[in-house]
């Protein structure tokens, strides 16, 4: 299950590039089109190796943790201050599994972390700085993504399936998980090759936000934030972008990661889109992968994740890196 998980995974961001060639808004695909933003767009770290960036956290000091899926690792990256360069470690390596994907925050420094299809408690909040991991279960069907803190007080969170097109709610007390959301806004297909549905997944209030990377549907819903099932009608946002995952303000402004669309674009509750960074054939966010607002008087910076500047990502030639962007908040 693990293999075929990853399998699919090379497929999809291989095939993606070139099935949605003909689908990317105008605006992403000019040759000469190049976004005022960019300017604001600087460098933090970029692997020295082979390296799939595909999630990422901030931590409450204001480092980045960052889940790898070319290895099942997570990373701390070190932004840089103003006399020195950013630095990076390694955090643990999940021996049983293929890949890294979700990560979240479930209280202070201490986060739940999807390895394959285990999702694991990482606890950094002890002051010797060393991690310490605990099992919370395994799902053991489907292709477990994105994932967000649905009740913080009841340490339930919610993560994307992307094969079976749902999303689990998972309580990280207990290890018990069931099936909480389940629509056709999520569903998966094979439009692109392989198997592949809803993919990024946030919380903010009462209303779990998802995006579908080969529908390119941004969308969400209104749930019980305990049982987390629907209370309200499932909701299109925007289309277009092909996002693999984003980050949320809490004014509900949406940062979509644009995976091979090779953009960031800030999408709005009333369905308008704007490119932030990047484009079609701009090297500035290739391959994004996902965002997060970084942190007290670095709120207004969005970190993004990508694969690499490659276009040959299924064999993990690119060097993935994390940028950031300043926000004109």
């Amino acid at each position: 299950m693990v293999f075929t998980m990853l399998s699919h995974f090379l497929i999809f961001v291989f095939l993606s590039r070139f099935a949605f060639a003909g689908n990317i808004p105008n605006r992403y695909n000019h040759p000469n089109h190049r976004n005022h933003h960019d300017r604001l767009l600087r460098e933090v770290y970029q692997f020295p190796n082979a390296t799939w960036v595909e999630n990422i956290a901030v931590r409450p000091n204001g480092n980045l943790l960052v889940t790898l899926v070319n290895t099942p690792e997570v990373w701390e990256i070190i932004p840089s201050g103003p006399l020195e360069q950013s630095r990076a470690r390694l955090i643990h390596h999940f021996s049983d599994a293929q890949m890294a994907t979700g990560i979240t925050e479930l209280t202070p420094d201490v986060y739940a972390v999807v390895a394959s299809n285990h999702v694991w408690k990482l606890d950094l909040s002890p002051k010797d700085g060393k991690a310490m991991t605990t099992l919370i279960n395994k799902i053991p069907i489907g292709s477990l993504n994105g994932m967000a803190v649905l009740n913080k007080a009841a340490g339930l969170v919610a993560i994307a399936d992307c094969h079976l097109g749902i999303v689990w709610r998972l309580d990280t007390t207990s290890g018990q998980y069931s099936v909480m959301l389940k629509d056709q806004t999520m569903e998966a297909n094979y439009d692109i090759g392989p198997l592949l549905g809803i993919n990024g997944v946030k919380v903010l209030g009462d209303y779990v936000y998802y995006v579908n990377t080969p529908q390119r549907r941004y969308c969400r819903v209104r749930v019980d934030t305990f049982t987390g099932q629907a209370v309200g009608p499932y909701e299109i946002i925007s289309k277009g972008v092909i996002a693999d995952d984003f980050a949320i303000s809490a004014h509900g402004v949406a940062y979509l990661a644009g995976l091979t669309d090779n953009v960031v674009v800030r999408a709005f509750l009333n369905g308008t889109q704007e490119v932030l960074a990047g484009s079609l054939n701009s090297t500035a966010v290739m391959t994004a992968t996902s965002a997060a607002l970084g942190r007290n008087k670095y709120a207004n910076v969005l970190y993004i994740t990508t694969g690499g500047e490659t276009t040959d990502v299924t064999s993990y030639t690119g060097r993935g890196k994390i940028m950031a962007l300043t926000l004109d908040l």
